[in-house]
């Protein structure tokens, strides 16, 4: 039996006013004519990266915004049955530290916005994909988690 591991995932929710910080971009697998699509800034976990130091990371990349995460919104298992993949997705809640937006250093991205829940929801076409909505509805459900939850060990 074939063995493959899961790939881990952090994305990052940032509200500030009312609003929701999201993305819009062109990831590499769609066809370079295809719309944005919208998602939360989001991205894989580095050898060697915490949790929390990657959402840090992916959110200065993807939107020029510096955060700190101050809880864990849920944690996502994702199973791709045709392709055998699995990822791990721990979705976090995040404090804005300034409204400072920094250039935006991930190629892929085509611009940021600020959009209540209604607009976010009313867009669901815009969405990546549908774990981008569930992502999203799992931040609206209003489900939070101490990051004490979290044991982050280095060895």
């Amino acid at each position: 039996m074939e063995r493959h591991t899961a790939q881990v995932i952090v994305a990052g929710f940032v509200e500030h006013e009312g609003k929701l910080l999201v993305i819009r971009e062109r990831p590499a697998e769609l066809p370079g004519d295809h719309e944005p699509v919208m998602n939360q800034p989001a991205g894989h976990v580095e050898q060697n990266e915490t949790l929390t130091d990657a959402v840090i990371r992916e959110v200065m990349e993807e939107s020029g915004y510096r955060v700190r995460p101050v809880e864990l919104v849920g944690v996502h298992q994702v199973i791709v049955t045709n392709e055998g993949r699995t990822f791990l997705a721990f979705l976090f809640g995040c404090e804005l530290l300034d409204q400072t937006q920094h250039p935006i250093t991930a190629a892929e991205i085509v611009e940021t916005l600020w959009l209540t829940k209604d607009e976010i929801m009313a867009r669901k076409d815009e969405h990546r994909s549908k774990t981008t909505t569930a992502r999203f509805e799992t931040y609206f459900s209003g489900s939070r988690f101490p990051l004490e939850i979290l044991k982050q060990l280095m060895k």
